[in-house]
């Protein structure tokens, strides 16, 4: 694996925020400044992984080795006859330096003082024949340094093989363009987080449906789901793609939703926004990762431990040599009306609604899991492996697995009688609360306690500590830490 490991100097104090699901409730602790050591891995100069596995008669290949002049990184994996470590945070990031661009990347004469002009990139006109998205996205007009630079945090993303898994450190700070945040449509402010995520090395086992669904190279989760539901009911879900007919059903003489709702989501030119957490994640297939030109385009991995692709594939799926072409997912419409009254929203199924959409085998390119097999390349390997592909059609980020899921995305997992619809994770974000009396059960399996506290988004039942021994993983399998009585990242 091609890394370049990186040091940083001492960081700042950052603003974090917990157990917050997809715009939904979100809970805030400040953590002492604390010197750090960042090992990284620039996602954008690195090229992607080999293959899934590493070849059967050999041990994992190391990670590359830092520059002469550089320490090693401290946390570099154990040799091969060692069992992986436990699960850990990674070390948070450093700030930048203020006169020069992070260490890792390359000197383009860009400096926070002149971090140089974003690219405005826009998705497809929206309701093409290959798109079916209908949000108007907002333009990125920020460039990765800026971003960077206004936090004082670098950029970080880092794979490790460790035993059967490959482990993946990440701070979500991506390292493209993006959008203005807050914007009147998502009033949250992206911060750093601190993902530790470990997927298989070889996938196996069956399926499962998913909110959280993998990591991009950009150190952002690929996360589909939302919190908005009709009426709090967890059996219509608002479609974050599809959102600009949202607005029709809670707001106006027609409207059938009395819950309250944003107009807007906000998502900029990547399909992505702003939890309340701070954690910037997309909704569909990240502009900022994609060619001018037709690829085979690697982006990310998904939790089972398959590769992620974006938008293309081979015409011919066992022939790595045929003509690219933009593939089609296997959804439409469903005919006929919705439930109305207490059991639904009533109106012609539009695609308002993640339930709007029904999987037809054979209607595109694309399984339910919008996978397929065929042949793909790895840092110039090519080999016959499932995988799954972006689209810009429905579900444009999949809503299911492959295969099994590890453990670090269990938190994100949805009961397999949602048949493969994904649903707000209720075990995610914190419950709302007026006193401790209405807490009960609200908090993770696992917390010591769990009390009503004021958060930045209301009153919200918050896991209890008194050391951090007593919090439970967090979301995305972040480490939780005691601070000040209560668990965050």
């Amino acid at each position: 694996m091609d890394q370049r490991f990186t040091l940083r100097a001492p960081g700042l104090t950052l603003l974090f925020a917990a157990l917050a699901s997809c715009d939904g409730d979100g809970v805030t602790a400040t953590p002492d400044a604390a010197p750090a050591v960042d090992v990284s891995v620039d996602a954008s100069d690195a090229a992607p992984p080999s293959d899934i596995a590493p070849p059967p008669d050999s041990a994992p290949p190391p990670d590359a080795a830092p520059p002469p002049d550089a320490p090693p990184p401290p946390d570099a994996p154990p040799p091969p006859d060692a069992p992986p470590p436990p699960d850990a945070a990674p070390p948070p990031d450093a700030a930048p330096p203020s006169d020069a661009p992070p260490a890792d990347r390359p000197d383009t004469g860009a400096s926070c003082a002149s971090p140089g002009t974003a690219t405005l990139v826009a998705p497809p006109t929206v309701q093409t024949a290959t798109s079916n998205f209908n949000v108007t996205t907002v333009g990125c007009n920020r460039t990765a340094l800026a971003l960077q630079c206004a936090l004082g945090v670098g950029h970080q993303y880092a794979e490790t093989i460790e035993g059967t898994v490959r482990r993946i450190r990440a701070n979500g700070i991506p390292n493209h363009d993006v959008g203005p945040f807050p914007n009147p449509g998502n009033p949250n402010v992206i911060s750093a987080q601190s993902y530790n995520y470990a997927v298989p090395v070889t996938p196996s086992g069956a399926g499962a449906t998913a909110q959280v669904f993998g990591v991009a190279i950009t150190g952002a989760v690929l996360d589909p789901g939302t919190a908005e539901l009709w009426n709090d009911s967890r059996s219509w879900n608002y479609e974050a793609l599809r959102y600009a007919t949202a607005v029709g059903y809670f707001s106006g003489a027609t409207a059938t939703d009395t819950t309250r709702h944003p107009t807007s989501l906000g998502v900029d030119c990547n399909f992505a926004h702003v939890q309340p957490t701070g954690a910037y994640h997309y909704h569909g297939i990240p502009t900022g990762l994609m060619p001018a030109a037709p690829a085979l385009t690697f982006v990310g991995w998904a939790g089972d431990g398959y590769p992620i692709f974006a938008r293309w594939d081979r015409s011919v799926p066992t022939d790595g040599a045929s003509a690219l072409t933009e593939m089609r997912a296997s959804y439409r419409l469903r005919t006929g009306t919705r439930p109305s009254g207490t059991a639904g929203p009533g109106g012609a199924y539009d695609g308002t609604f993640v339930q709007d959409w029904e999987y037809v085998a054979g209607l595109g390119d694309l399984d339910e899991c919008n996978g397929r097999t065929g042949v793909v390349t790895f840092d110039g390997r090519t080999v016959s492996s499932y995988h799954y592909v972006l689209t810009y059609t429905y579900p444009y980020i999949p809503r299911c697995f492959h295969a099994t899921p590890n453990a670090t995305f269990r938190g994100m997992m949805m009961p397999a009688t949602d048949a493969g619809v994904a649903t707000d994770a209720g075990t995610m974000g914190p419950r709302a609360c007026t006193s401790t009396a209405d807490c009960t059960g609200a908090c993770p399996a696992g917390s010591r306690g769990c009390t009503c506290g004021t958060t930045p988004m209301g009153m919200a039942c918050i896991p209890t500590c008194t050391t951090t021994a007593d919090c439970p993983m967090g979301p995305g399998g972040m480490t939780l830490t005691c601070r000040m009585g209560v668990c965050a990242p």
